[in-house]
This record gives C-alpha cells, structure tokens and sequence, in this order.
C-alpha cells in the first residue's frame, strides 16, 4: 500500500472518531 493513501486513510479515520465524540459530547449535554 503507499504512503499517501494509508496517510490519507488515517487522517480520514482520525476526523471520524473526532466528529463522533463530539456528536456523543452534545448528545450527553442535552
């Protein structure tokens, strides 16, 4: 696999989960 994908892969992942918790965050404040 090359570099420039599995990095793109990653940064994709990474800004999932953080929308997800924050998504989860709100979710809990209300």
């Amino acid at each position: 696999m090359p570099l420039p994908q599995t990095r793109s892969y990653s940064y994709t992942y990474i800004g999932v989960t953080y929308q997800c918790q924050c998504i989860k965050r709100g979710l809990t404040r209300t």
